[in-house]
C-alpha cells in the first residue's frame, strides 16, 4: 500500500497571478493498494461532495495510465478529504497529484517527479498549484513551449504565519475566471512585472515592508473581490490586527493574511469577530508554510 500526503496550496499571492503559489500545512491523504476489482472510499471534510464513481483523483489517475499506455487490474482506494473544495486552497491541485502518485505507485514508479509536473500541469491548466503541491514552498513557474514546467523554488522566512478565513461558501474558479479581464494595458503588465519581483525579494530576505508594499494586484484581485463577502472589511480587519499582507487565496472564496507569528492568534481573533459581525458564516485558520511538498510512504 501506498500513503499519499499532500497539502494544501495558496495561488497568485496579489501580483503572482497563475505563476505563483505556496504549500500550506494542510493535507489530504490518499491511501491505494493493488486490488483485482475497483473499490474507492471517500471520507473527510466535505466528503459528501465527492463522488466514489469518477472524482478528479480517479480521472487524474486514468490520465497516467493512459499516458504510459498500461492500466492496473484495478485497485482499492481511500481518499481523505481535508482540503476545503471550491474555496482557493487548491483542493483540485490536491486531487490531481494525489492521483497521479497513486497511479505511479500502481504501475511500479514509471514516472520521475519531472514527469508528474508536467501531467500535473497538463490536467490542471497551469503549475501555480500542483507546484508547489510537488514541491513544497514557494514556488515560481511558467510552462515552456515543449509543455515541461520551469520552476524555481523559495523557502520563505521562518517566522511566517498565514491566517486563512475559510468562509462556508463555495466560488468556482470558472466562475472567478469569468469576471477577470482578457487584455490588459502595458502600464498595468508592468506594475504587476515589478510588484512581483519585489515580493519575491521580500519573502527571500523576510523584509516586511518590501511584501506589504508589493503585495497589490491589478489583473484579477480587483475583478474577483466582489466575489468575496466582506473582502475590504476583514483586509482592514486582518492588517489592524497585525498583519503586514492580505490577498485573495487563489480565486477565493478564502482570504489570507500574512504574519509574523507572534501575531497570529490576534489576526484569527480579529477576524473571526469581523465575520461574525458581518454576518459571513466560516473560520479563520493558522497554518504555516509547507516546506515539504507531497510525501509518501510504503508499507
Amino acid at each position: 500500500m501506498i500513503k499519499v500526503t499532500v497539502p494544501a496550496t495558496t495561488a497568485n499571492l496579489g501580483p503572482g497571478y497563475d505563476c505563483l503559489g505556496m504549500a500550506l500545512s494542510q493535507y489530504s491523504i490518499f491511501e491505494c493498494e493493488k486490488h483485482n476489482d475497483r473499490i474507492v472510499l471517500v471520507d473527510g471534510l466535505e466528503c459528501k461532495k465527492i463522488t466514489t464513481d469518477n472524482n478528479l483523483v480517479t480521472e487524474s489517475m486514468e490520465c497516467l495510465f493512459e499516458y504510459i499506455g498500461k492500466y492496473p487490474d484495478g485497485y482499492k482506494l481511500h481518499i481523505h478529504n481535508n482540503i476545503p473544495l471550491a474555496r482557493g486552497m487548491g483542493s483540485s491541485a490536491s486531487a490531481i497529484v494525489g492521483g497521479l502518485m497513486c497511479a505511479n505507485y500502481l504501475m511500479d514508479f514509471p514516472l520521475d517527479q519531472k514527469e508528474i509536473l508536467k501531467l500535473a500541469t497538463k490536467i490542471e491548466g497551469h503549475p501555480d498549484n500542483v507546484a508547489p503541491s510537488i514541491l513544497g514552498n514557494l514556488v515560481l513557474s511558467t510552462v515552456d513551449d515543449s509543455g515541461d514546467v520551469i520552476y524555481h523554488k523559495i523557502e520563505p522566512f521562518r517566522d511566517l504565519s498565514l491566517v486563512l478565513f475559510v468562509p462556508d461558501y463555495e466560488v468556482s474558479t470558472s466562475d472567478s475566471r469569468k469576471v477577470v479581464p482578457q487584455s490588459v494595458s502595458i502600464s498595468d503588465t508592468v506594475r504587476t512585472s515589478s510588484r512581483l519581483s519585489l515580493m519575491l525579494m521580500g519573502f527571500m530576505s523576510g523584509n516586511l515592508d518590501l511584501i506589504s508594499s508589493s503585495m497589490d494586484d491589478c489583473l484579477h484581485e480587483p475583478y474577483r473581490k466582489h466575489l468575496v463577502k466582506g473582502f475590504d472589511e476583514l483586509k482592514k480587519t486582518a492588517i489592524s490586527a497585525g498583519a503586514f499582507s492580505y490577498c485573495l487565496s487563489g480565486a477565493g472564496s478564502t482570504v489570507i493574511s500574512y504574519c509574523k507569528k507572534e501575531v497570529a492568534k490576534a489576526v484569527q481573533e480579529s477576524l473571526n469577530l469581523e465575520a461574525q459581525k458581518l454576518g459571513i458564516g466560516g473560520q479563520a485558520i493558522i497554518l504555516d508554510p509547507c516546506r515539504k511538498g507531497v510525501q509518501y510512504t510504503l508499507s
